[in-house]
């Protein structure tokens, strides 16, 4: 039974949180900023209206006298305009209030000059107010400005909705996280639990695949495709686990049998018995040769010494071996190389791999069996073709192609897709291991290639397709077996 984990033991929920509280400090900065912004142009503009009306009743009165400011501040307290925030005050040189419509708490003379705030009480409130504050040249004071409440109000205000905004995000990043999380967990759970049954060993188990193409989807068929290959694998080893042992249990056994009867034989039956049976282990040893060189070129190790190859010198070179062959048995081998195609690999690899198709062409090239006994006799006729070519013939990855096509027979359509399997041999009736195209098989994937067998009109005819490369002026061309 799997438990289940912690919220904050998910990658998905810290992810989702962190880009959350990143929100989160984004918006805190941006309300900062919009508040100091908001906070700043309004106490600009109330100190350059304070110093606009203090400058015009300064103005008034070294114009028209005492009298006159006194009758213009009263005009200005009576006018209805900023009647509930503005604050006007005209004290003595003691502090002491003349006229205006606020007293500076507690009373005092004023000293500083300017635009400062004062604590003062206005229509029996005691509030603060930010006054511009000038002397006249009868040593009078003069102070001019605007009550602070309703700003300070305002800023409380945006204060709450920045506070209120900012713990709604937290926890709007809070929930998101928690759903942004199980919906990774649903979507990875598929994943654990088929991982989980393939683990328990049933390899048929595959995750369900969506028609959505996102990253678990992907993910999902990328899963899929290696539990495809590892099934095939398994599926490989049990075949051939079984066919070694089938395959080897008939020689052991006669093997067994014919060293029990000679030692009731004279001297010279044994030494025909010991020679038979050593011709059976030089067979075993074989197969088991075989067997280790196609695991160590499914291994990969091989990868580490690839080069640019030379496709056409290499298939030239393999052709010159086998055509002396044919011709001493009065067949014919026809070579159509087009260009100079390149692939990356292993040129001896690649070279046993042409030539495993090329002896198996000539071995079940010309006439059957059936048309040998009926008198027919047809010479083996091989066809070698290079060519550059798409991996799906008309659609798909550029590359090289390697065609080796024979007069034969051809094989059963059930058989066209056993050819490669370990020990099969789509002929009972011919010697062999049936681990040739195994071989050659394990090579190909191992270039990333592709094997292919089809029937024709007269014959078989076996497709290696290899992946193109760019070959610059750097690389070393391999055309050496």
């Amino acid at each position: 039974m799997t438990t289940r984990a912690k919220p904050w033991s998910s990658t998905a929920f810290r992810l989702a949180l962190n880009y959350g509280g990143l929100l989160v400090l984004t918006m805190v900065v941006v309300l900062a900023v919009f508040y100091v912004q908001t906070v700043g142009a309004l106490r600009a503009r109330q100190d350059r209206q304070a110093e606009t009306h203090l400058k015009r009743l300064i103005d008034h009165a070294d114009r028209y006298g005492q009298d006159e400011l006194e009758k213009e501040i009263r005009q200005m307290l009576q006018d209805g305009v900023n009647s509930d925030t503005e604050i006007v005050m005209l004290m003595d040189t003691h502090g002491l209030p003349i006229i205006g419509n606020a007293t500076v708490v507690p009373l005092r003379r004023l000293t500083a000059l300017g635009i400062r705030e004062l604590k003062v009480r206005r229509a029996g409130r005691i509030v603060s107010g930010r006054v511009a504050v000038a002397v006249l040249p009868n040593g009078q004071y003069l102070a001019v400005g605007t009550d602070l409440q309703l700003q300070h109000e305002m800023e409380e205000l945006v204060g709450r909705a920045s506070l209120l905004a900012a713990v709604t995000a937290l926890v709007m990043s809070l929930i998101g996280a928690v759903i942004f999380r199980r919906i990774v967990d649903e979507r990875a759970a598929a994943i654990r639990t088929t991982m989980a049954r393939v683990a328990a060993g049933d390899l048929r188990q595959r995750v369900p695949v969506t028609g959505r193409d996102d990253e678990f989807t992907l993910l999902n068929r990328d899963i899929n495709g290696m539990l495809d290959r590892l099934e095939s694998l398994m599926d490989g080893i049990r075949h051939v686990s079984n066919t070694i042992a089938h395959n080897l249990r008939t020689p052991l056994t006669r093997i067994t049998l014919q060293l029990r009867n000679a030692r009731q034989q004279g001297p010279q039956v044994q030494a025909q018995v010991l020679s038979r049976v050593a011709q059976e282990v030089e067979e075993l040893g074989v197969v088991f040769e075989k067997l280790l060189q196609i695991a160590e070129v499914e291994s990969g190790a091989s990868r580490a010494h690839f080069g640019a190859i030379d496709v056409r010198a290499l298939v030239v070179d393999v052709a010159e071996f086998y055509e002396p062959l044919l011709d001493e048995s009065g067949g014919e081998l026809r070579l159509d190389v087009e260009d100079h195609p390149q692939a990356l690999g292993d040129g001896d690899l690649l070279a046993s791999a042409v030539a495993n198709l090329l002896d198996n062409a000539i071995k079940y090239g010309g006439a059957s069996d059936s048309e040998a006994q009926a008198g027919q006799h047809r010479s083996v006729q091989v066809l070698l073709t290079v060519r550059s070519a798409l991996v799906d013939g008309v659609r798909g990855a550029p590359g090289t192609e390697i065609l080796v096509s024979d007069n034969g027979p051809g094989v059963d359509a059930q058989a066209l897709q056993q050819m490669t399997r370990r020990f099969f041999r789509a002929r009972k009736d011919r010697s062999g291991h049936g681990l040739g195209l195994a071989s050659v098989h394990a090579i190909v994937q191992l270039h990333g290639g592709k094997l292919e067998f089809t029937n024709l009109p007269r014959g078989l005819r076996a497709r290696i397709w290899l992946p193109a490369i760019e070959v610059s002026a750097s690389v070393n061309i391999v055309s050496n077996i």
